[in-house]
């Protein structure tokens, strides 16, 4: 959604940008969405929730996974004495144990893709309003986000005022639902993924 309302303050901008140019007083405003993401309070306890969430999926899976390594040691260990019945329901077992594996592998790796994704909708809803609130109370005529922008002098550099201002709305009140850290080993697909900074508007 800020992809689309800045483009269009943007593009509104170059229409007008030839009598802007020619007052005095225009404040514009440019901003990295990306230290957003990583120095405000609520860009940090959003990302602490994701790395929580993704701890609880890596200790559902290492636990599947030992369950599944000790029936293979255990049918190394005894496959000589055992009975060919014995033998055939252990390979039965491990072969489950492997399809659930990876089942839950993959259910993990959607929903870690899932979390992410509201997660980052969410902020991205936030800093929309935190960057409007920002323009209106300085009086800004334009805000743009950094990556859209070729050039900028660091006069017009607003980065710091929006993180000021996203912790003065937002203390850190993510409602992304956070998980007890049951392990440290990433699923075989996921290898621990750091989360993402927002989506660039």
């Amino acid at each position: 959604m800020l992809r689309k309302v800045m483009a269009c303050i943007f593009l509104a901008a170059g229409v007008t940008g030839a009598a802007l140019a020619q007052q005095e007083g225009i404040r514009i405003g440019v901003f990295d969405s990306q230290a957003i993401w990583q120095q405000t309070e609520e860009g940090k306890k959003i990302q602490a929730q994701l790395a929580s969430f993704r701890d609880s999926k890596i200790g559902e899976i290492n636990a599947k996974e030992t369950e599944l390594n000790k029936l293979k040691d255990k049918l190394r260990e005894q496959e000589v004495s055992l009975s060919d019945d014995k033998r055939s329901q252990m390979l039965k077992d491990i072969d489950q144990k492997s399809i659930d594996l990876k089942r839950l592998n993959d259910d993990a790796t959607r929903e870690m893709k899932a979390q992410l994704g509201d997660s980052q909708d969410q902020f991205q809803k936030e800093l929309v309003e935190v960057v409007t609130a920002l323009g209106k109370e300085k009086k800004y005529m334009l805000i743009l986000e950094k990556s859209i922008v070729v050039y900028n002098d660091a006069v017009v550099e607003v980065t710091g005022e929006v993180i000021a201002k996203f912790n003065q709305m937002y203390k850190g009140t993510a409602g992304a639902p956070a998980a007890k850290p049951t392990g440290t080993k990433p699923p075989a697909d996921a290898k621990k993924p750091v989360p993402d900074p927002p989506k660039k508007p």
